[in-house]
């Protein structure tokens, strides 16, 4: 069944996919009741205050508040309501800490989880349940530690909050460069658009007087190895064995010809390439007729993959190239 307009699939998880950890060591400056930190929604004559509501907003701080070096760094707002109908008093909370210095700001981490009342608890941890901004995907746990009182029933809370985000290996731009070298003849070849490459790993050249295919392997943008081709009339047999690219290994330029075939096609007659390491080549025959080409990407990419066109031989090669 096909997908709805409202919904597309992601790449699967690959072993490119990390965990970044993040630790901080922060202030809760808090205040109950009606004031400018928090409004009070109570519901009389229930047990424990049950149902009663506290909507907060915080300021959390990079040392204890009463601190004249303390600078507020984020905002912890959201809402603690009573929830315990019998024996101790217990508020749930639920709350964004929203970053609002300059390195995080905009970011925000979601907790929750129990809170005890001004005269109970003086220790605890919340649930560290997702994030925005840099921390995304963020799981982890924020302890609190009663430090001291403040005047008009305030609590100054020390936090250690300790997450870990996932972290998903950004999408490197792709793009084909040319015009290809080479004839019309041929079928054209080129790689999927959901395949597309980030790293060339191999590269198998088969060739006699003219490149009859080429086929080569390449990680893709999520993590994927792929192999693709031979792309041409491989007979199967070439004098030249694969490349094989090292983890560091890129191609930065290509030299090559191209000459005559059946006395009718432009085609692809030789190939030379070069790499940040060593030169391969050249591959088929360099003819004095032959006209001499080479594709060299912009300054700081590198060529990962290829397409063109082909038939009983290669017609036709051009490149696709990353930045480095």
């Amino acid at each position: 069944m096909a997908n709805p307009s409202y919904y597309q699939t992601a790449p699967p998880v690959n072993s490119q996919v990390q965990r970044q950890e993040h630790v901080f060591h922060l202030y809760a400056h808090q205040k109950y009741g009606n004031n400018e930190h928090s409004i009070l929604l109570p519901m009389p004559g229930l047990p424990n205050h049950l149902g009663c509501t506290n909507v907060i907003d915080w300021d959390i701080c990079d040392d204890a508040p009463a601190d004249t070096r303390a600078n507020v760094v984020a905002r912890l707002q959201g809402v603690l309501i009573s929830a315990a109908k019998s024996g101790e008093e217990m508020w749930y909370s639920s709350a964004n800490l929203v970053f609002t210095d300059q390195r995080f700001k905009g970011s925000t981490l979601s907790v929750q989880g129990p809170l005890g009342p001004p005269n109970h608890g003086d220790k605890g941890d919340w649930a560290v349940v997702g994030g925005t901004g840099e921390f995304v995907y963020a799981q982890g746990i924020c302890s609190y530690k009663r430090t001291q009182d403040t005047s008009g029933g305030g609590i100054i809370n020390e936090l250690h909050i300790r997450v870990a985000c996932i972290t998903f290996p950004k999408p490197v731009q792709v793009q084909k460069i040319g015009p290809p070298c080479g004839g019309n003849g041929g079928n054209a070849y080129e790689i999927q658009d959901g395949e597309l490459p980030q790293h060339l790993e191999s590269l198998s050249i088969y060739a006699k007087d003219f490149i009859q295919s080429i086929a080569f392997s390449y990680t893709d943008q999520t993590g994927q190895k792929r192999t693709v081709g031979p792309w041409g009339g491989d007979d199967g047999k070439s004098k030249y064995p694969p490349i094989q690219f090292g983890p560091s290994e890129t191609i930065k330029v290509i030299y090559g010809s191209t000459g005559n075939y059946d006395g009718v096609h432009t085609v692809v007659a030789s190939l030379t390439i070069v790499t940040n390491v060593t030169t391969y080549g050249p591959y088929g025959k360099q003819s004095a007729g032959n006209t001499p080409f080479h594709i060299a990407p912009p300054n700081n990419q590198s060529i990962v993959g290829f397409y063109g066109r082909v038939g009983d031989v290669v017609d036709q090669i051009g490149v696709y190239v990353t930045p480095n």
